[in-house]
């Protein structure tokens, strides 16, 4: 309960502050729905996750918020703010024993620079940086974690794509932003990975029996 508590503070912190730091790459922002998206961002990773990997998803969680704002509005992942993230995420994660967690990171760095380079990818190196960072809070899950991670950035920016496509809204030449669709592919996989998952799916269990039985 006090980490779930802890990680929404986060989260309405990072909703709070996000008009300021939007602001200082030209993104105009409202702190409300900004605030409700980091608030409810930080309900279900406090809920979700073992408390030892709370740290880096703190960090994840305190510059992802600003970050997609800025790139709905920009099309851009300022390196002032993904970089010290990354740094910092591979620190906490070393000091808490998971180099797992920071080869998730390497490895996801690696795959996006590849696809970045190819014609017509779509993916910017603001999206490869970031993939360090979603990459290792990812790592701490497993790499079936960073493998569906990816799986649903792509699906879920292929979708909008195509719906914009559709409704001629957007062209097969018109750039769009694909940080939100990391990061919110990553936030479902983190909380379908945790254990609050787990423990409802036990809980459930025992109901689903005690009912057959009754």
């Amino acid at each position: 309960m006090l980490t779930t508590l802890l990680m929404m503070i986060v989260g309405a912190g990072a909703g709070a502050a996000t008009p300021a730091v939007a602001a200082r790459f030209g993104v105009a922002a409202r702190a409300r729905p900004w605030i409700s998206v980091g608030t409810a961002a930080g309900a279900v990773l406090g809920w979700a996750l073992a408390p030892g990997d709370l740290w880096v998803w703190a960090v994840t969680l305190a510059v992802g918020v600003p970050l997609a704002a800025i790139d709905l509005g920009a099309h851009r992942l300022p390196d002032a703010l993904v970089l010290p993230a990354v740094a910092a995420a591979v620190v906490v994660a070393l000091v808490g024993g998971e180099p797992a967690a920071v080869a998730g990171g390497a490895l996801s760095v690696t795959a996006c620079a590849l696809l970045a380079v190819l014609p017509r990818s779509g993916l910017g190196f603001g999206d490869v940086k970031l993939a360090g960072l979603l990459g290792t809070a990812l790592g701490l899950l497993g790499w079936a974690a960073l493998a569906w991670g990816a799986a649903l950035a792509f699906v879920s920016g292929g979708v909008v794509a195509a719906v914009l496509m559709a409704t001629g809204r957007a062209r097969r030449d018109t750039p769009l932003p694909f940080g939100p669709h990391m990061l919110a592919g990553a936030l479902v996989v983190a909380v379908l990975s945790g254990e609050g998952v787990e423990q409802a799916v036990d809980v459930g269990g025992v109901v689903v029996e005690v009912w057959r039985r009754a």
